[in-house]
């Protein structure tokens, strides 16, 4: 099993003052049209990670209960009884709720009585799973059901909309549902949802960019390049790591948990070939980092330090997208002199080199996943992804 951290006390402080200083809806403080909090979690989540379920508890909207909405389960009931139980761990007992909604009877999304619970809600958390029963249930064939329609109205009158693996998945405005590093990088983006290649689908429309998690531990960086240079797809892509979660209100995001935040930049990529470009920009946003959403700046906590220099090479994983192969690059190159990193692969040539105004830091220099530094923050890089051979 990967090595990981409980989220450190002290973000708790970090995030009530980063909530403070953007406007961040707060319990019994809601604004008109003012959008809640969301909580994108990369799936993983582990019981005690206080700060991130802490995130979700403080940004409640109201006086009714944070609803627990397992549709992307395959046993919707058990996974719904242990997310309430846990979050009320947190929220206090009573204060937590399930509204059972599933592929198994998906007419309860235009249920009167279950529209009128999801209405009274001051919160909600969706489970993991698979992200398309979410878009099935909630959006079958593209129709908006009233049981999307009172979760939205409530997340834009200040209600919180939290969400692990597939709960994460399913916020962006289009969602990535399926396929591997591998295949997108081979075949791009998938025709249909059983073709290979990265698959793309509409999402719930709660963020612009597009998302993916459980994404360091296995190994998603290429289907997130992939996705990102499609002219007809958002061109920025946010990657968020197992037991980490990135944390947006309003134009700001903040990074928690055990791990970090990939963010990949195609905007001002370069395209070359069918589902290949050049100069992407791709960073290591870790714990405590503050992400600008409008420019992806990334502000290091401030508490960090310089990772030292103490390599003069980097150990090349041979899968890029392997388990944990792209932190352990990103690490390498972060306390290594070398400037950059090129894998052959089987039809394209990967390049990951340091840009100009890199930079790493972090907390410490051991204790976090895969035994790589605390809050290691790194970036930006220049990513090529290049026909085979160039």
């Amino acid at each position: 099993m990967p090595k990981s951290i409980s989220a450190p006390r002290v973000l708790l402080a970090l995030i009530a003052l980063h909530a403070c200083t953007t406007g961040a809806i707060q319990d019994g403080d809601v604004g008109p049209g003012e959008p809640g909090r969301l909580v994108i979690i990369g799936g993983a989540l582990q019981a005690d990670n206080a700060t991130v379920y802490q995130a979700i508890v403080e940004a409640r909207a109201g006086g009714g209960p944070l609803c627990v909405v397992p549709t992307a389960s395959s046993d919707p009931a058990e996974s719904m009884a242990g997310a309430v139980q846990r979050l009320a761990e947190y929220a206090g007992v009573g204060s937590v709720k399930g509204i059972l909604i599933s592929t198994e009877d998906p007419a309860r999304a235009q249920d009167p009585s279950v529209v009128a619970e999801l209405a009274a809600c001051s919160g909600f958390y969706f489970t993991g799973g698979s992200q398309s029963r979410i878009v099935d249930v909630f959006l079958p064939a593209g129709d908006t059901t009233e049981a999307y329609r009172a979760v939205k109205q409530r997340w834009q009158e200040g209600a919180v909309v939290a969400g692990s693996s597939a709960g994460a998945a399913m916020m962006s405005r289009v969602m990535i549902s399926g396929g591997s590093s591998a295949e997108a990088v081979s075949d791009g983006v998938a025709d249909d949802q059983d073709a290979d290649g990265v698959q793309i689908r509409q999402g719930m429309g709660f963020f612009e960019p597009l998302l993916d998690q459980h994404f360091l531990a296995r190994g998603r960086i290429g289907r997130l390049l992939i996705s990102v240079i499609q002219t007809d797809l958002p061109q920025v892509g946010f990657g968020i790591d197992e037991n980490t979660a990135l944390i947006v209100d309003g134009d700001s995001a903040v990074v928690v948990g055990a791990s970090g935040v990939i963010v990949v930049d195609g905007r001002r990529a370069r395209r070359t070939a069918a589902h290949r470009a050049s100069e992407l920009t791709v960073s290591l946003a870790g714990a405590g980092d503050v992400i600008d959403l409008r420019t992806l700046e990334i502000r290091v906590r401030s508490d960090k330090r310089a990772v030292p220099i103490v390599d003069a090479s980097v150990e090349l994983p041979e899968d890029p997208f392997a388990r944990w192969a792209f932190l352990h690059l990103v690490a390498g190159l972060a306390r290594s002199s070398a400037r950059e990193a090129t894998f052959d692969l089987s039809d394209a040539t990967l390049r990951v080199v340091k840009d100009a105004g890199f930079s790493a830091s972090m907390v410490e220099s051991t204790g976090g996943v895969e035994m790589t530094p605390m809050g290691l923050s790194a970036g930006p890089f220049r990513v090529d992804l290049l026909p085979s051979g160039s």
